[in-house]
């Protein structure tokens, strides 16, 4: 399968689409989890100052049948959301792993209703 390629404006963004644009909730989960807190930072940043931009791009968009560019951009916008509460309120990756094991958890998101 290749990697779809971003909207042109946000092609600065592209070495960013094989590793966060993910398929689902659970994926995006999962990584959040597991990835790095370097790597979770440094995509983090990368995509903070675009998000205005990426959400006044998608609401230009149908909601439903994205183009293929389109749905990237989505994803990583949706990766951003499910990491940024690492670093906008709980300074680590999950605050349930305090007092829950996280791979206990399945995330079934809006993708598995839409199926």
């Amino acid at each position: 399968m290749t990697t779809p390629t971003l909207p042109t404006a946000f092609a600065a963004l592209q070495p960013y689409v094989a590793a966060w644009a993910l398929p689902d909730e659970d994926a995006r989960f999962r990584k959040r989890l597991h990835a790095p807190m370097d790597d979770l930072r440094a995509f983090y940043e990368a995509i903070l100052p675009h998000m205005d931009a990426i959400m006044q791009h998608l609401q230009g968009c149908p909601a439903q049948n994205l183009q293929p560019a389109d749905d990237a951009l989505l994803k990583l916008a949706l990766s951003y959301t499910e990491i940024s509460r690492v670093f906008e309120v709980w300074q680590q990756q999950d605050v349930r792993a305090d007092y829950l094991d996280p791979a206990r958890l399945r995330c079934i998101g809006f993708e598995a209703v839409q199926a």
